[in-house]
């Protein structure tokens, strides 16, 4: 987070929200800026979501998910070899 080191006490939901968005920052490349206010705010309340339990997988933004574009990529191979076989 732009050098930024904040040190997280205590174990209530919101402690624990912080301590998985920095996680989530720092494996999505966020921690180094490029972060935007909405996302570190969307994000945030998704921490919150998981770690309060009221997660559900629907939520999940496809557009934060390389494992989508594996699917995509695959998908459209896919329908390339149907048409090639048809």
């Amino acid at each position: 987070m732009d050098g930024l080191e904040i040190e997280i006490e205590g174990d209530s939901d919101a402690a624990v929200a912080l301590a998985l968005l920095q996680i989530v920052m720092r494996a999505e490349g966020k921690d180094e800026g490029g972060a935007t206010a909405d996302w570190i705010l969307s994000t945030y309340q998704r921490c919150m979501d998981a770690v309060s339990g009221e997660f559900e997988a629907e939520e999940r933004d496809p557009e934060d998910s390389d494992e989508d574009e594996e699917d995509e990529d695959e998908s459209e191979e896919d329908e390339a070899e149907e048409k090639v076989a048809s």
